[in-house]
């Protein structure tokens, strides 16, 4: 499973999302199954539809955009 952060490098918000995800995905114990990327580049941003940071792309699927979502809500998604 490939995760994808999208965010600017100086997005607070961007940083406790993938702090988050990461720290769920080591919960989980699916650190060999699950590949977290931060991505920064505007125009991939663009290639997901997602205006406003920060987002959570999972398999190429847009879960969430514009929003921190909460731990429970990332946890059922990577679930």
């Amino acid at each position: 499973m490939k995760v994808e952060i999208l965010g600017s490098s100086g997005c607070s918000t961007c940083k406790s999302l993938k702090q988050d995800v990461e720290s769920i995905v080591e919960d989980m114990g699916k650190e060999d199954e699950v590949e977290v990327v931060k991505v920064t580049d505007p125009a991939k941003f663009a290639s997901y539809g997602v205006m406003s940071t920060p987002g959570l792309v999972v398999d190429g699927e847009v879960k969430f955009k514009g929003t921190v979502p909460s731990k429970e809500e990332i946890r059922e998604v990577l679930a």
